[in-house]
């Protein structure tokens, strides 16, 4: 007869239980009949459960969500208005490209200036764009709510030309910095192209060859075309 052996302080395994008993059934069934004989009791069958194995739960999925940074958004302003009594000024591009000809070319103004009477001062290139020019006093109303952003000054001091046109400024800075050259009235600045700009008694006016937009500026009035 089989022995099972159990050493001190272990537990037989499963596998082994399982193996002995298989083994001492056959024994007994081999012992008890004779080799002809057929069997008297029922073959009997083991089945040994295999371990169950645990199954990780899978990673939950995640969806990347763009993220759409705000888009700043601008009202739209005219570039062609007229504000105030635009006396002799001029309100097209032809029309003002041909008094800056036929006016004489001051050799010693080029990028800034400033008009006789001191009020009106422009500075050519920078960070205002094309042209920018300013008034010291008789600024306007503007004629449009979207022109000046909120919580900002209400009133126009500045007009800045731009490659898409001349745009009024409701500022509350100022381009004048005090060493402008005087531009006598009748006269130019020295380049015609592609920015120039004509001192007159009426006013300043400036325009681009380039996009052919141009503005007029003086105490109290403007136009941009």
């Amino acid at each position: 007869m089989s022995t099972i052996r159990r050493h001190p302080g272990r537990m037989p395994s499963r596998a082994v239980l399982v193996a002995s008993a298989v083994l001492l059934t056959s024994v007994s069934v081999v012992a008890g009949c004779g080799a002809d004989a057929p069997s008297s009791r029922p073959t009997v069958t083991v089945f040994v459960d295999p371990p169950t194995t645990a199954t990780a739960a899978p990673a939950p999925s995640t969806t990347s969500v763009p993220t759409v940074a705000a888009q700043p958004t601008t009202a739209a302003v005219p570039t062609a208005l007229a504000v105030g009594r635009q006396r002799n000024a001029p309100h097209s591009y032809a029309e003002a490209r041909a008094r800056i000809q036929s006016a004489t070319a001051a050799a010693s103004v080029t990028d800034h200036f400033q008009s006789p009477s001191g009020n009106i001062v422009c500075h050519l290139g920078g960070a205002q764009g094309l042209a920018a020019c300013e008034v010291g006093s008789g600024r306007v109303a503007a004629p449009l709510p979207s022109i000046c952003p909120a919580g900002g000054p209400t009133v126009i001091g500045r007009i800045e030309l731009q490659a898409s046109g001349a745009r009024p400024v409701c500022n509350s800075d100022t381009i004048r910095d005090g060493g402008e050259p005087k531009l006598p009235y009748g006269s130019r600045t020295a380049a015609l192209d592609p920015v120039a700009c004509v001192s007159e008694e009426a006013g300043v006016t400036c325009v681009d060859s380039g996009s052919r937009h141009g503005f007029f500026l003086a105490r109290g009035t403007f136009v941009t075309f």
